[in-house]
């Protein structure tokens, strides 16, 4: 798909992932509907990008709310008369054990990373449908091929996003429409550092990746159409190994997380 002129929605577009994604686009001359929460960080990447070939167009909200997701895509389409890619970024997680992850928390983290996407595309695929094709793009996570100690909701969460676009992806191909998977490993954004962050972490074991190289990725993911995307080699690799042999991660796992991220529990977003 060619990248200019085209009209995209990028959630989770105030940091990280988002962030740079909503960049590297409006520089290839897209319009960007960057959406998040925090309105101010919206408007201030706005602000920023005002002379890049594309536009921040800022909209900010909560995608938890499904009324909200249905009015992006109906202002979107009024004034700009289509919608070509959608891209669920937005996400919640959570450090914390399984037995002891208090219920709301758990729906909180489901409610934006899987109710919530579910709304972002059933509000965007009938407008796609109509204009004959597009693409949906959504943010899932390497740990959704192999759960971590301490962010099993969070894994479980992922898990679905991975389930749902690889049902949606054949559902939707006699409409032209893709069905893209991205699948960032260890990366350098905020949501890292707020669970790396705490006492005994260390951020340089795990956040390698920029998130301008995962926004490279989606860039990429575009133009091509891929659908299922790796951003690393290494990423790709472990998990291969993973399939392959599964108690060697199992050990490799159990030893970097008592050595590194044992420590107190947290929420953090994207």
């Amino acid at each position: 798909m060619q990248i200019k002129d085209s009209v995209i929605i990028v959630t989770g577009a105030s940091a990280g992932i988002g962030r740079a994604t909503a960049v590297a686009l409006a520089n290839l001359g897209a319009t960007v509907v960057a959406t998040a929460r925090r309105g101010e960080r919206l408007q201030v990447l706005a602000e920023e990008m005002a002379d890049s070939p594309g536009r921040i167009h800022p909209f900010p909200g909560n995608i938890q709310d499904e009324a909200f997701c249905h009015q992006l895509v109906a202002e979107i389409v009024a004034q700009y008369g289509r919608l070509d890619v959608l891209i669920n970024n937005a996400g919640l997680g959570h450090k914390s054990q399984i037995a002891e992850m208090p219920a709301a928390d758990i729906r909180t983290i489901f409610d934006t990373n899987v109710m919530g996407l579910l709304y972002t595309i059933q509000a965007a695929v009938p407008q796609m449908k109509r204009q004959g094709g597009g693409q949906i793009i959504n943010v899932s996570s390497i740990i959704s091929q192999r759960p971590i100690p301490y962010g099993g909701i969070y894994t479980a969460s992922k898990t679905a996003v991975n389930a749902i676009s690889r049902s949606l992806r054949i559902e939707l191909r006699p409409y032209h429409i893709t069905v893209t998977l991205i699948y960032p490993g260890r990366t350098q954004t905020e949501f890292g550092a707020a669970l790396l962050g705490q006492k005994g972490a260390n951020p340089s074991a795990f956040g390698r990746t920029s998130p301008e190289k995962v926004a490279q990725v989606i860039v990429k993911a575009i133009r091509y159409g891929r659908t299922e995307v790796y951003v690393t080699p290494g990423d790709w690799l472990f998990t291969h190994i993973n399939r392959l042999f599964p108690r060697t991660t199992d050990w490799l796992t159990n030893f970097v997380f008592n050595r590194y991220l044992n420590q107190k529990s947290g929420k953090i977003e994207t």
